[in-house]
């Protein structure tokens, strides 16, 4: 016969008779068949089933749900939530980007040394932009020339030998009345290395011209060869000016050799040098030039105008980078009969080409030889077949060159790439053979 269940409706009321006693043993059968003892607890088994997705434990759960849902969470811990420490190699290569990096996140503090190596910073990751706003008080390890930009801030700098002051400059035209000594070759001078400064200067000394159709003339200029001068340098913004009356019979010549042999290749030097020239354009046979016989120039300039006729570089032998700018009345030559020119830059105007005799004309470059890379145009007015204007005009060893403006006849003429007038080589208006390519500005 089975246990019935205890009862637990007692009241005051109720009168002790056997029967309570029965129930009582009844009450005490059950509790030991039904009680649970702290060893069952303790050794109990839980049937549970991981939940699919992870969801937070709320206020009242089963026993069995409580850990289906620790058991997910659980389960999708990866390796690095049970690291002390996170190491590089724990973060993908693309997980930290600038935009996840806020402005001034990252300081000199919270990088350890050492910790930015060149083998961590990825191909392309520095460029110029984002260095632009890097001082160079920043860089270390520079020297303080690189600062300060101070010559004397140089180690081991270089030893400039010669008299003088200014990289060895003997004499130094800084004045209108320096310029008229030059031009005089007063005694007590040293003038065989020349620094012009920055400035203007202007002298209206005038010397005798060598014997020219059976009597002496005036000119405008510095004769190289009286002054023993080898060595010419301007300074940036510096300049030469010579000015005669515009009604005068004066010719200018600028700065020349009035010995050519006395320009030799492995003594004679000029940098940066300007020279302006106004002539005059009253008589024929009146020139105005600006650097005769000269040899080793570089970066010059020279500038012609208001002469009758004009020959800018004369016999000068090996220019780089010079440019002429010549204007006169009848007969223009930006370049005259000059020898190895390389990048060299022309333009040629005759103004009133007819105004006396045929055949007046403007030519960038007129008989030059071996002329690389250089810009040559010619503009006469009035344009006719008996007054032109070109670019290049009977020049030999043409290469690489096209037009600088546009000339009022046409670029090339009698012009050609070999020393030699042969067809096979002559310039064109097109590209001929790869010998020279003649497209235009």
């Amino acid at each position: 016969m089975g246990w019935k269940e205890p009862k637990s409706n007692y009241t005051a009321e109720s009168q002790v008779t056997p029967e309570i006693f029965n129930t009582l043993a009844e009450n005490e059968k059950y509790l030991q068949e039904k009680k649970i003892t702290t060893e069952q607890v303790q050794d109990a088994e839980i049937n549970s089933v991981q939940s699919g997705t992870r969801e937070s434990i709320g206020d009242k759960e089963t026993v069995k749900g409580f850990f289906g849902k620790i058991r997910k969470w659980l389960a999708d811990l990866k390796a690095l939530a049970f690291k002390s420490t996170v190491a590089t190699n724990d973060i993908d290569n693309t997980a930290v980007t600038s935009a996840k990096i806020g402005t001034g996140a990252v300081t000199a503090v919270k990088i350890a040394a050492n910790a930015v190596e060149t083998a961590k910073i990825k191909d392309a990751a520095v460029t110029d932009a984002k260095i632009a706003s890097v001082s160079a008080s920043k860089v270390t390890g520079l020297h303080n020339v690189a600062t300060s930009g101070d010559y004397n801030d140089l180690i081991n700098k270089p030893n400039i030998s010669g008299g003088g002051t200014d990289f060895g400059a003997t004499f130094i035209v800084d004045s209108n009345d320096k310029l008229s000594q030059w031009i005089r070759a007063d005694s007590g001078n040293d003038y065989s290395v020349v620094l012009i400064k920055k400035g203007t200067w202007q002298s209206d000394e005038l010397l005798y011209n060598m014997t020219l159709s059976g009597s002496k003339k005036y000119y405008a200029g510095v004769n190289l060869s009286k002054t023993k001068t080898k060595v010419v340098i301007g300074e940036v913004g510096s300049k030469i000016y010579f000015k005669v009356d515009p009604k005068s019979l004066q010719p200018i010549y600028g700065l020349f050799y009035g010995d050519s042999s006395d320009a030799v290749e492995t003594e004679c030097f000029m940098y940066g040098v300007t020279v302006h020239s106004c002539g005059s354009a009253a008589f024929t046979d009146v020139s105005t030039n600006c650097f005769g016989s000269c040899i080793n120039l570089f970066n010059c300039t020279a500038i012609s105008e208001n002469g009758y006729e004009a020959y800018v570089f004369s016999s000068c032998q090996n220019l780089h980078n010079c440019h002429a700018t010549g204007s006169s009345e009848k007969l223009t030559y930006a370049f005259f009969s000059c020898t190895a020119l390389q990048q060299c830059v022309a333009h040629a105007e005759a103004r009133n080409a007819d105004r006396k005799f045929l055949g007046g004309c403007a030519v960038g470059f007129r008989t030059c030889k071996d002329v690389i890379n250089c810009k040559g145009s010619g503009v006469s007015v009035p344009s006719t077949t008996d007054y032109t204007g070109y670019g290049f005009s009977n020049c030999k060893g043409v290469y690489r060159c096209k037009q600088n403006k546009k000339s009022s006849t046409e670029t090339f003429t009698g012009s050609y790439f070999s020393n030699t007038n042969t067809a096979d080589y002559k310039c064109a208006d097109t590209l001929n053979g790869g010998f020279n390519d003649t497209t235009n500005a």
